[in-house]
């Protein structure tokens, strides 16, 4: 329902996804810790906050539930010296959309922006499920410890 309500009286499909995702920015803040990797668009959606991954699967949600074909993209933000997007210190998430004459093109609800060359693309899948970065098992003793660094940085 909200995403009937979201995109009432908007004609093309593109400014429905763009609707969707001004809707997302605004109604949701952006809050490290206050989610998980585990939690439900469910969740999510009644809490109004959480991160970048959140961000994206209620865009996904909203866009599906009104027949919008949209997938999840997983990668890095390019985060330049005037640019305070949010997500970039770590990897990010975004939605991306399909256009039959285009193709695939991202919506970032963190930032309320399109995708440009400042995304990374690594990944993309149903959910953060298909393309979580790290996954896997574990064979050896009780403790152990990972640390990943990625830096993405401007080659002219």
């Amino acid at each position: 329902r909200q995403a009937l309500d979201i995109t009432a009286g908007i004609g093309p499909v593109f400014e429905q996804a763009v609707a969707i995702m001004h809707w997302v920015h605004r109604e949701f803040r952006y809050e490290a810790g206050s989610t998980h990797v585990n939690t439900h668009i469910e969740e999510a959606f009644a809490l109004r906050r959480g991160v970048c991954q959140d961000f994206t699967h209620v865009m996904l949600g909203l866009c599906r539930a009104i027949g919008i074909p949209a997938r999840y993209a997983s990668g890095y933000l390019y985060n330049g010296p005037r640019d305070h997007l949010l997500g970039a210190q770590a990897s990010h998430a975004w939605p991306e959309v399909f256009f039959p004459d285009v193709g695939w093109i991202g919506f970032d609800p963190t930032n309320e922006t399109l995708a440009d060359e400042r995304y990374i693309k690594v990944a993309v899948g149903r959910d953060y499920d298909d393309v979580a970065p790290v996954r896997g098992t574990y064979h050896g003793t009780g403790r152990c410890n990972m640390s990943v660094t990625v830096e993405v940085e401007k080659v002219e």
